[in-house]
């Protein structure tokens, strides 16, 4: 009788495929969201700078070429730039810690004063500018306005335009959102791509839905221990050669002896 040992069965191979596509997604994810993030606070800084401004004293044309809600933001910090026409204010840079008492009148073209509505809810504070909104307007037509500009500072300047801090948020929130999902996805499929594939069946393994393993064979004949060889039991040959014993010869026994057969008494 022999037994053969059963192989441990190999581990299946990691899905290498998988493991680096989620790999790529992770950091492709994390990477388009950080610079996502960093091109936001670009937005902002340069939304805050594309501000229309009016110095004190001044009447200001401005070209309203969009519609909805504008501000009038008190600029505390900041710096208006070359100033043109006759203009009284020659400050150029300015700064200060407190909003200043300032009186606004908006004309359009005809000559029809605006009604501008108090607002203190938008602000900002980039790129070396900071202002909060005194005043708001919803524009309903484009066309162009002029704007007079009233107090008795004259350390501030009047900026007008959209709540720059929209399109930051937003752009902030698209970031955080792709970078959400890269960091999400990419974990799945890593972890993923980092289980094994199910292993193989072997010759001798048993695999569910498939075949047995083969069975144990033993030896059907009995071993020859150096004595006479006969033909196989499934040929039914009578066996040849010698016999195994063969008896002495022996002489008759004479009549009458003892432990014979003899004639029978008279």
């Amino acid at each position: 009788m022999s037994f053969q040992a059963q192989p441990t069965p190999a581990k299946g191979s990691r899905r290498t495929g998988l493991l680096v596509f989620g790999l790529i997604v992770l950091i492709g994810g994390l990477g388009a969201g950080v610079a996502l993030f960093l091109a936001s606070g670009t937005q902002y800084e340069d939304a805050v700078k594309d501000l229309q401004r009016a110095p004190v004293g001044c009447d200001t044309e401005f070209d309203f070429t969009g519609t909805g809600t504008f501000y009038f933001y008190a600029e505390t910090q900041g710096s208006i730039g070359d100033l043109r026409g006759d203009c009284e204010n020659t400050d150029t840079d300015y700064s200060r810690d407190d909003v200043p008492r300032i009186d606004l009148t908006l004309v359009d073209d005809n000559g029809d004063e605006a009604d501008l509505d108090r607002n203190s809810d938008a602000s900002y504070d980039k790129g070396g500018f900071v202002g909060t909104s005194v005043r708001s307007i919803t524009i309903d037509e484009p066309g162009q306005y002029v704007l007079s500009v009233v107090s008795d500072d004259d350390d501030f300047a009047v900026a007008v335009g959209r709540n720059p801090k929209d399109d930051f948020e937003s752009a902030q929130m698209i970031a955080f959102i792709v970078g959400g999902a890269g960091l999400v996805l990419g974990l799945l499929l890593t972890i993923l791509g980092l289980r094994r594939k199910p292993a193989a069946a072997g010759p001798n393994t048993f695999a569910p839905g498939g075949a047995f393993p083969p069975t144990q064979t033993f030896p059907t004949t009995a071993p020859n221990y150096g004595g006479p060889t006969y033909g196989g039991p499934s040929t039914g040959a009578v066996p040849s050669g010698p016999p195994l014993y063969t008896p002495p010869p022996q002489s008759p026994p004479a009549p009458g002896a003892p432990g014979t057969w003899g004639a029978p008494p008279q």
